[in-house]
């Protein structure tokens, strides 16, 4: 199985750390910056893809991954908004308008739980 985990800070890394458990799962790992959660952690060495990941571009990335599955974990901060007013909601819209629009398989990987 391959999967795209789109966003390696610290609710991405939390996954990765789970995928990497199943040497059958190819993963390929996509975030905007080339040095976040994942990769200053030591858990991975570098990022497949430095990218921002929107409902324009997800599925033109995507038939090039060719994922069967999508794990999309963006924190607020990863995306650029900052402590912008209306950050959380306005990134929130901007994910599901991403698995909305992706042609592939999508999740949104839950902030409920991070620490």
């Amino acid at each position: 199985m391959r999967v795209w985990l789109i966003g390696a800070g610290h609710i991405g890394t939390v996954a990765l750390r789970q995928l990497l458990k199943n040497p059958a799962v190819e993963i390929f790992v996509s975030d905007p910056s080339d040095q976040p959660e994942a990769v200053l952690s030591g858990l991975i060495d570098r990022v497949d893809l430095i990218a921002n990941i929107s409902p324009v571009n997800v599925n033109e990335i995507a038939r090039r991954v060719r994922p069967d599955l999508i794990l999309l974990s963006p924190g607020i901060g990863e995306q650029g908004f900052g402590a912008i007013e209306g950050s959380k909601a306005l990134s929130e819209a901007l994910n599901y308008e991403t698995i909305i629009a992706s042609e592939y398989p999508c999740l949104i990987l839950s902030l409920s739980n991070q620490s």
